[in-house]
């Protein structure tokens, strides 16, 4: 500091008239203030330039990751739509008078082509142009095998690869895979999955006769059997007589004890949501005190849920731990119905608990035995029917009784779908789910929608 005192001092003192030696001007000369100035405004025009320099660079990366990210968007739609057309040709081919003819006898429905193309990838679809078609040239680093699963799909691709899977276009019509980025586009069946809306209950002995009430109740309740069941099937898929495994491993009594919580409770909440009083089930009270001291409280909506995110305002629902282990298995849209062909070995499970006669876990047990068979012998249900009929069978060594309400509750074809769609371009990455209803248009009514 005291040497730039002592330059400025320097630079502004007068000089007077005496002519110097060094200066070789007369010292009332300014030229220090001269070359000050010139100095400053140097700096200050080297500053600016910088600024704008980088306020352009900053521009042009900005518009860059956006272009990128309306491309994306872009893609995510397109595979969404593209599935949807999929669906659309599935419900179209369940509805062939000749399909229909034996849909029954070889278990062909509407929701046959979709389940054959569960996903769709463009990276699994540039690689198979490049290889010419051959699922077996799909190999990662090292050989391994690719996961495509992914966005990106077989592997990450070179640049002449990706311009490889592009040629084949005119100047007119562009080859279809001739675009940066990819997608990825996958559908999960919302009808395999237990609908927490069908709750009707206002006190507590109609939630435990409510028969949503009762599948929440046993799919929350006892062990996870269901790698039991499958270990018991044999290779040629005969059923073993051996009793499943006790292992303790997933059992769910034990996940609630560790955290204090009570089923029931949880069930009455998610019913106290959608119910047009204020009363708790559970222990009674006021259904708002739960929410008003909360850091940002609310009330209780009393009116169906609009979707599964807002299942998670839920008391008790809030808890990480509950939503991910049962919130896969529920659901918010379609008729109520599960569809047994596609419902997790779970669902089945908690609608067996709920209506087979007896409902111990042993006669559950060797049902879902029978009913894995089946599907591991390539079958599936042509009807509800069909279903109990299996369950119910002479010749099966481990038959049950049913209830006649289990038809009732069942379906073997699916009407409401969630497309989830991944477009990526560069660093770009949007995400689109959508929830497609085709029980109120043919070609799919879309009830949900999210971007992000």
């Amino acid at each position: 500091m005291n040497v730039v005192r002592k330059v400025w001092r320097e630079l502004v003192r007068p000089r007077g008239h005496a002519t110097h030696r060094f200066y070789r001007v007369g010292r009332s000369s300014r030229s220090g203030v001269a070359l000050l100035m010139v100095m400053t405004t140097l700096l200050l025009m080297t500053i600016l330039s910088a600024d704008i320099q980088f306020g352009a660079a900053v521009r042009l990366r900005m518009s860059s990751h956006q272009r990128d990210e309306v491309k994306a968007e872009a893609l995510a739609q397109s595979g969404m739509q593209m599935y949807q057309l999929i669906l659309v040709a599935s419900k179209m081919l369940g509805k062939n008078p000749m399909i229909q003819q034996y849909a029954s006898a070889f278990g062909i429905n509407g929701d046959s082509l979709w389940q054959m193309v569960p996903f769709i990838n463009t990276g699994m679809m540039r690689m198979l142009l490049v290889s010419g078609g051959n699922p077996d040239d799909l190999q990662g680093e090292g050989g391994a095998p690719v996961d495509v699963t992914s966005v990106t799909g077989a592997g990450n691709l070179t640049e002449e690869q990706r311009a490889e899977s592009r040629d084949g276009g005119s100047k007119r019509e562009a080859n279809f895979l001739d675009f940066d980025g990819d997608f990825f586009v996958e559908v999960t069946d919302e009808d395999s999955r237990i609908n927490i809306t069908r709750l009707k209950a206002t006190t507590l002995a109609e939630l435990d006769e409510d028969p949503t009430a009762q599948r929440l109740m046993s799919l929350m309740s006892g062990r996870e059997n269901c790698a039991a069941v499958r270990a018991s099937i044999t290779l040629d898929g005969q059923l073993s007589s051996a009793p499943l495994d006790a292992s303790t491993e997933n059992d769910n009594d034990q996940f609630f004890y560790d955290r204090d919580l009570e089923r029931r409770e949880l069930i009455g909440n998610l019913a106290d949501w959608v119910d047009t009083d204020d009363r708790r089930i559970w222990q009674g009270g006021q259904e708002d005190a739960l929410y008003e001291s909360l850091d940002d409280p609310y009330r209780s909506k009393n009116a169906p849920f609009d979707s599964m995110e807002e299942v998670r305002l839920v008391a008790g629902w809030q808890d990480d731990d509950v939503w991910e282990r049962f919130a896969d298995r529920l659901t918010v849209y379609g008729g109520g119905k599960v569809n047994v062909n596609s419902a997790e070995c779970e669902v089945v499970w908690a609608l067996l608990k709920t209506y087979l006669v007896p409902n111990d876990d042993f006669t559950v047990g060797n049902a879902m035995r029978a009913i894995e068979t089946h599907k591991v012998m390539g079958g599936t249900f042509g009807s509800a029917a069909a279903f109990t009929q299996v369950l119910t069978n002479p010749a099966n060594p481990f038959r049950v009784e049913v209830s006649p309400q289990l038809q009732q509750a069942i379906t073997t074809e699916s009407q409401v779908f969630r497309i989830h769609s991944v477009g990526e371009v560069g660093d770009a990455r949007v995400t689109l789910d959508a929830v497609i209803d085709f029980s109120r248009s043919q070609t799919g009514k879309i009830v949900y929608w999210r971007m992000q």
